[in-house]
Order: C-alpha cells, then structure tokens, then sequence
C-alpha cells in the first residue's frame, strides 16, 4: 500500500510539475501574419500541383480563303518569304524558308525545304484571337512575272497547344505586283 501511494504523490508531482511549466505563449513573438486571406502574399496567390490548361475552342470547323472579301497585298517582288491575305479579323499567312518558287511545298513549322507554314488567326466559327498553324496538308505554288499564288486544299489547323479541335482550310492566296 506504501508503494501505491508514493506512486500516486509520484504521478500528482509529476503532472503539477508540467501543468506549472507550461506558459501561455506570448503572441507578440516571430510568426506569420496573414491577415484576413491566410496567405502571406495576397497578390501573387500560390498553388499546389500542375494547372490545367484548357482549349477555348470546342468544335471542329472549316474555312474558304481566297475570293469575294479576301484582299491579297501586293508583293514588293516576286522575291518574297510569304504570302497573305485578309478577310476582316481573318488573317491568314502562308510562310516559306526560301524564296517562293513554283512547285509542291508540304505544310510543316519547322522551316524545312520544301515546306510552308500556316497560321490563321481568327478563323470562323472560333473564338476571336486564337491562331491555328498547319499541322498536315500540300501546297501547289505557281509563278510568273508578276504573280505568285498558292492553292490548297484540306489543310488541318490545330492550336499550338491542342490537337483538337481542328480548323480545315481550303483556298488560294496570291500575291501580284
């Protein structure tokens, strides 16, 4: 009974002990202060994990380009690295690595020989401001003296960040001086 009972002052000493030693803290030390937003940098919020991207347009669509609404600017010489042409907003350019000359051109970005590149920014039937680049198709370029012009037809455009949806476009642009 001796042994249970020094046990038990024992334990109550013990526990007095601790609950003496333990302060409240003091809340004017170091620390955070994150104010009403819980984060300490309310301009530049912070996110765990990757964000996920997604393409504002949603349907498929396809386009004529060249002929009645469609202006073509003069080239400056028939020397030229491009070609466009303009609907209103639509605004579509087709790019060689080289000077233009007569042949098939397959549509590539990467600036190959024998390649073109695409890009229509604003097609319709999309939402504004978003540009579409070539992905797959050919082009058929003639020359003269004067004029250079370039017919295709079925040329999937996608966005640069998204493979769907597409924009198929079909049509001519020219150039003359």
């Amino acid at each position: 009974m001796k042994n249970t009972f020094s046990l038990i002052i024992c334990a109550a000493f013990l526990l007095g002990a601790v609950m003496v030693s333990c302060d409240k803290k003091d809340p004017s030390g170091i620390g955070p202060t994150y104010g009403s937003t819980g984060n300490p940098n309310a301009n530049n919020q912070t996110t765990t994990g990757s964000p996920t991207y997604s393409s504002p347009a949603t349907d498929n669509s396809s386009m004529g380009i060249g002929g009645i609404g469609w202006s073509n600017p003069s080239c400056a010489t028939t020397n030229s690295l491009y070609l466009k042409s303009y609907n209103g907003v639509i605004d579509v350019t087709l790019t060689f690595p080289s000077l233009i000359k007569p042949g098939i051109y397959s549509i590539s970005q990467g600036g190959e020989p024998n390649t073109c590149a695409l890009t229509i920014l604003n097609a319709p039937n999309q939402p504004s401001g978003i540009s579409w680049y070539g992905k797959s198709g050919l082009v058929t370029v003639t020359t003269s003296s004067s004029n250079i012009s370039a017919t295709f037809n079925g040329i999937i455009c996608t966005q640069q960040s998204f493979n769907y949806p597409t924009v198929t476009a079909s049509g001519n642009v020219s150039c003359s001086q």
